[in-house]
């Protein structure tokens, strides 16, 4: 099978590998569409600390079972599957407190190589609690965004938003426009949206943003003060990972508020935080990583539904041997949601 295996920074070869065998309790999937998440991109043009090459980056994914093991009776050959990319372990301190995100044991069984090839295997914990079944009018397009989403449901619910409430969001890109429609799902009275280009400012208008801010051009700090009456946001997404987003977060919100540093930081990355707008404010300052069983199963709920339209995110896709032309793309913020045939 073909695989783009990653060596190093813009070092990216489709190389022959042999299909992966699988266990008993395993399932062997044929990837017909995997997204390019951002930490794709920064691996493959800069390297990341926690990945060693050589090895297969890739873990939205979405294909076809091609083979299943004997014990095997959630799946049969020929489903159509969401594959999760990791399932908490449910038995350590964390998954026992309901912190599945922070799990001791979270990425010890991922599918392998990995989404940018062929074939996957899939362990059997995957098996058993992270492969979905994909609705017959959701396409394998479509699917390969559960993980994305589950990730943005995973942080819109630790943010508590409700009926009523008055959300920023920091980030015009794909992460940023889902919690848009998220926010609206959850009943937010308004939701203003933040960034830096056109192209995807007026997507999010499309997509239900009540108020669009191009920082380039005007300050999002008055824009939100003067949208909320003088108070600041209910809650704060920061939706991309920059000291300069953060801290443009922190004057959006008002006193009581939540700001939610959602988009990865660079390694190293330092900002000022005055203590007493945590303090006398009373502002919640949370971040969050990851999801859930719970959210990935209603991710692909609410693509099923429509509750979230993620075909108008797909701008670009790429064959797996442009892997390289895919990650370029991204990286220079042309159009939104790249994806790679497999």
């Amino acid at each position: 099978m073909k695989a783009a295996v990653y060596y190093g920074p813009e070092d990216v070869r489709v190389e022959e590998l042999e299909v992966p065998k699988i266990q008993d309790n395993e399932v062997l999937v044929r990837v017909r569409i995997c997204g390019v998440c951002a930490t794709d991109v920064k691996t493959i043009l800069v390297g990341h600390p926690m990945i060693k090459p050589p090895t297969v980056l890739g873990h939205e994914i979405a294909g076809e079972v091609i083979d299943v093991g004997k014990n095997v009776t959630e799946h049969r050959v020929g489903d159509r599957v969401v594959v999760a990319p990791y399932v908490p372990c449910g038995a350590c301190y964390y998954c026992q407190h309901e912190q599945h995100t922070l799990c001791s044991r979270l990425f010890e069984r991922t599918p392998t190589p990995g989404g940018f090839s062929q074939m996957v295997k899939v362990p059997s914990n995957i098996v058993e609690k992270g492969t979905l079944l994909i609705p017959a009018d959701v396409s394998y397009e479509e699917a390969a965004f559960t993980e994305p989403l589950a990730c943005c449901l995973h942080g819109m619910e630790e943010c508590h938003i409700g009926v009523g409430h008055t959300v920023a969001i920091v980030g015009d890109g794909p992460m940023g426009l889902m919690h848009l429609q998220l926010a609206n799902v959850a009943g937010a009275r308004k939701v203003i949206m933040s960034g830096r280009l056109d192209e995807r400012l007026n997507v999010a208008k499309e997509l239900g943003a009540d108020v669009i801010v191009n920082e380039t051009k005007e300050d999002p700090v008055k824009k939100v003060t003067d949208e909320t009456e003088g108070r600041g946001a209910d809650v704060v997404i920061v939706a991309v990972g920059s000291a300069a987003a953060a801290e443009q977060g922190l004057k959006l919100v008002r006193r009581g508020g939540t700001v939610n540093f959602f988009g990865g930081f660079p390694s190293g990355t330092e900002f000022k935080l005055d203590p007493n707008l945590i303090h006398y404010s009373e502002v919640k300052l949370t971040g969050t990583f990851g999801f859930s069983h719970a959210d990935f199963v209603k991710s692909l709920q609410l693509i099923s539904k429509r509750k979230v339209d993620v075909k108008k995110l797909i701008t670009h896709k790429f064959r797996l041997d442009q892997v390289l032309d895919a990650v370029k793309i991204s990286a220079q913020l042309k159009g939104l949601k790249v994806l790679l045939t497999i």
